[in-house]
């Protein structure tokens, strides 16, 4: 006949066994490798520690003879636990701090040591067992055994707990703290079966259910629900809306670029007309994905931001295997696409030189072997010798179309009313007052619309000096084109591309708005095609 205690430890068996299948399950799909491996490791031990407990219950005690097995089953079964517990509580913080706590090798493998010799510890308390009437089988009697067991396994899901909470304070990612509350939940539920269970067994010398492997279970499904809900990485092709820009780079399928230049915009703007001209895009980045959407114009496209700090479709600078990975499963979808890798100075502040290396060939060839485009913006002097030597003999240099025959100097874009709201300028240097020009352009263009134009046409074109002026006006923008030599007609469609893009971005919001330029902070930025 199958006691109670007995059977209370084949549910805790199956509850931990049924634990284990979801850390397994969604293990892959959580960012930081180690963290995944902890959550698998955590809900081993729980495994492991309800199988030495029904060992423990099936167990007789010799009290005439020298029959060991169930003083070890119990030291075991303490061992397990305090593990399961600590490792639960390691996982917390290796998901949510695991950048700022983890980064170094040292300091992991100290949490970690000193986890063991915690568990150790509790562990050499076990000395005294005893049967137990009433089905409950062979129990441990050591009083601080259990009660260190119950202290530490406090202290542990404690540290868990407040660390969600700081997660939930400091990180503003809806995705985060969305994945913390479910968490924090499943932490809540399992520290209120704990404890509830350590005082019956304490205090009340009771021998309740299976509390501990239950709610461990049902803390591992809400972890598993909460990374496959709100999943932290999105990087499915989309499309952007198409534009019938003028081709200015000529990016072969099948080809790794290198552009070598100090601030990124050249890479940007190739991705950004590629991605126009239909092509599906990928960007990793280590500028804010906010920027780049707004100064490339990019709203739909997956972007990967190289950062520390923990939130959706981030990824940390000291784990190259996540963003292989992710590279791998979007190029496997959509084995055609364009993708940018911007950042490489920045992971190499983190990772050793022959691993930026691996990494950057590695994506190379994942990108390529599907006949996708693979291009690398970085400052050669920034890079060691070795990832630069890669960037020369592994990538073909970005060529950009020669224009004929002019070359722009200065873009102004300016409000329906008159007012400078942006100005690029080729040379740093410029001795010209942009809020000056821009009221003389609008002035000239009013004096010459009352004065010679007929019905709605408006002055196209200034010649002054050297210089030759173009512009082109929309409904609540006018933009103005300096340049030398002879303007050609992709000059002007490259224009009306402009406005019209502004206008689709910037145009509801001019009604409200206040005459301050900042609030068009992406505006100069798309002037930079202009250049080209």
């Amino acid at each position: 006949m199958v006691e109670a205690s007995q059977w209370y430890s084949l549910i805790s068996v199956g509850s931990s066994s049924l634990a284990l299948l979801a850390a397994a399950y969604v293990v892959r799909k959580i960012p930081n490798r180690r963290a995944g491996d902890t959550f698998v490791l955590a809900m081993v031990f729980f495994v492991l520690a309800g199988t030495f407990a029904y060992l423990l219950r099936t167990s007789t005690l010799d009290y005439y003879g020298t029959n060991s097995g169930p003083l070890a089953i119990a030291r075991l079964f303490y061992f397990f636990h305090m593990l399961a517990v600590g490792f639960t509580a390691s996982f917390i913080g290796q998901y949510f701090l695991g950048f700022e706590l983890m980064r170094r090798r040292l300091v992991n493998l100290f949490l970690q040591v000193s986890l063991l010799i915690v568990a150790i510890g509790v562990t050499t308390q076990v000395t005294t067992l005893e049967d137990e009437y009433g089905g409950i089988g062979v129990v441990v009697e050591d009083a601080w055994a259990r009660g260190s067991l119950a202290l530490f396994a406090t202290l542990f899901m404690s540290t868990a707990l407040a660390v969600l909470v700081r997660t939930l304070i400091r990180n503003k990612d809806p995705t985060v703290r969305k994945q913390a509350i479910l968490m924090t939940a499943g932490v809540v539920i399992h520290g209120t079966g704990a404890e509830s269970y350590a005082y019956l067994r304490i205090f009340a010398d009771m021998y309740p259910p299976p509390y501990l492997t239950i709610t461990a279970f049902t803390m591992a499904a809400l972890f598993a629900v909460a990374v496959l809900r709100y999943r932290m990485f999105v990087v499915s092709p989309q499309k952007e809306e198409p534009v019938g820009v003028p081709r200015r780079f000529d990016l072969k399928a099948g080809h790794a670029y290198a552009i070598r230049e100090r601030r990124p915009r050249l890479a940007f703007l190739a991705v950004g007309e590629a991605v126009r001209l239909g092509s599906l895009g990928l960007v990793i980045t280590r500028r804010t994905p906010t920027e780049v959407r707004d100064d490339y114009d990019l709203p739909a496209t997956p972007i990967l931001w190289l950062t520390s700090v923990v939130g959706q479709n981030r990824v940390p600078p000291t784990n190259p295997e996540l963003l292989e990975r992710l590279v791998r499963e979007f190029v496997a979808s959509q084995p055609k696409a364009v993708v940018l890798l911007e950042g490489i100075e920045y992971l190499s502040n983190y990772l050793e030189a022959a691993r930026v290396v691996r990494l950057v060939n590695s994506l190379r060839d994942l990108v390529t072997a599907g006949d996708g485009v693979l291009l690398a913006s970085a400052d050669p002097t920034a890079l060691d010798e070795a990832t630069a030597g890669v960037l020369d003999r592994e990538f073909e240099p970005l060529a950009v179309r020669e224009k004929v025959g002019y070359e722009v100097e200065d873009v102004f874009v300016i409000e329906g009313g008159g007012l400078l709201l942006t100005h690029a300028s080729r040379s740093d240097g410029a001795e010209i007052d942009p809020d000056v020009m821009a009221g003389m352009l609008t002035a000239i263009m009013n004096f010459a619309r009352v004065s010679f134009a007929v019905g709605a046409d408006e002055l196209r074109r200034l010649e002054l000096g050297d210089r030759t002026v173009v512009i082109e006006r929309s409904p609540k923008f006018i933009l103005a084109v300096a340049m030398t030599g002879k303007p050609s007609a992709e000059v002007q469609e490259e224009m009306r591309i402009f406005l019209e893009r502004a206008e689709r971005r910037y145009g509801p919001l001019m009604a409200k708005w206040t005459g301050d330029p900042q609030e068009f902070p992406g505006l100069q930025a798309m002037t930079s095609r202009l250049f080209l």
